[in-house]
């Protein structure tokens, strides 16, 4: 299966010197496996950890196993619902991603990166070139891995992004033969997923709030009262006239971190933290992009709720506000939200 690809906003995969040179297979199925085993888990399956390497192929169990289904008999030998896709010590990945037809590019020439410092912060935001432009991901392998992959993409279209570096707005974009892709996705079945009783704090789907926030700007320059902007809009005007996107991601950030009093435990939960201990935030939205569906501007992005009830509903009423989304951009637009809860609110996002 061919997957034609058109980055809405930058794309970030790694690459020589800590540059992206070009798009590279492995940063963008480093996303794909953390998205899918989000997935398996919001689905009641069972998705190990890889960085701990808990799963490893037992050829010889696998031989000995009574199981029926030849899924049951890779449980039985030692793999978990993530690793029977995307592979493990002594099983190989059950699919393989080529990248083809690469027209991307640098949005900008030099590796310095844009720095967005919205008022009041000492530092800001950097944000390095990403790469824009075209690419098709062409997928081989096990059909029933294929079918799931094409639904993997669909929905990451929808509420995610490829690639690294999602937390500065990085990796959305638009499936150009979506029907094709459609047909294949349709074919997944999701049911073959093992049900587990366990809890599990790893990335679940149903502790996820997804958001989408859709405007028409009344004037032109809209993106130059965005805060923070102002101060680099030489630099962004460019971004704006060749590639309709703008970095409001920061300005964004700031307003949900300092438009409220978390306590010192949940900002870091949320936000992230660089000392003590390094921990990635918990928010991600892209650049506002002109969404070419619907010709209005967009914002997406999501959320993983923490387990704290109480933080979970600060943060989710925080996201929900849309005075702080048309204040913070200067526009006035419309606010959309999916919150899944159970097994079969995540098989309807699928």
């Amino acid at each position: 299966m061919d997957v034609q690809i058109t980055t809405l906003t930058p794309f970030w995969t790694g690459g020589v010197e800590g540059t992206t040179d070009r798009l590279h297979e492995s940063g963008l199925i480093g996303s794909m496996r953390w998205w899918y085993e989000a997935i398996v888990r919001g689905l009641g399956g069972e998705a190990c950890d890889p960085s701990q390497s808990k799963c490893t192929f037992d050829a010889e169990k696998y031989q000995k196993s009574s199981a029926s289904t030849p899924l049951q008999r890779l449980r039985d030998a030692g793999l978990c619902d993530a690793c029977q896709v995307f592979g493990a010590t002594g099983w190989r990945r059950r699919f393989r991603l080529t990248i083809i037809n690469d027209q991307t590019q640098p949005i900008w020439k030099d590796a310095q990166p844009l720095n967005i410092r919205p008022p009041d912060r000492t530092r800001g935001w950097f944000l390095p070139p990403g790469r824009m432009g075209t690419f098709t991901l062409r997928l081989t392998g096990d059909p029933e891995a294929i079918q799931r992959i094409a639904a993997l993409l669909l929905f990451l279209e929808q509420w995610g992004s490829l690639g690294a570096k999602p937390q500065l707005g990085y990796g959305a974009f638009r499936i150009d033969n979506r029907e094709d892709v459609l047909a294949v996705a349709k074919q997944a079945n999701w049911n073959t997923i093992s049900v587990s009783q366990s809890a599990s704090a790893d990335p679940d789907l149903r502790q996820f709030l997804f958001f989408r926030f859709d405007f028409t700007p009344r004037q032109p320059g809209w993106w130059t009262n965005v805060p923070g902007i102002s101060r680099v809009s030489i630099q962004v005007q460019p971004l704006v006239q060749h590639y309709n996107i703008v970095p409001v991601t920061p300005a964004l950030k700031n307003a949900w971190r300092f438009g409220q009093k978390w306590n010192c435990a949940d900002e870091q939960t949320i936000f992230g933290a660089a000392l003590p201990n390094r921990q990635r935030g918990r928010i991600v939205a892209t650049w506002a992009y002109l969404d070419p569906g619907n010709n209005r501007w967009c914002v997406h992005g999501w959320a993983w709720l923490p387990a704290q009830s109480q933080t979970a509903s600060m943060l989710t009423q925080t996201l929900g506000n849309a005075t702080t989304w048309n204040q913070t951009l200067n526009v006035q637009g419309t606010l959309t939200q999916q919150r899944p809860r159970t097994t079969q609110d995540v098989r309807q996002l699928l």
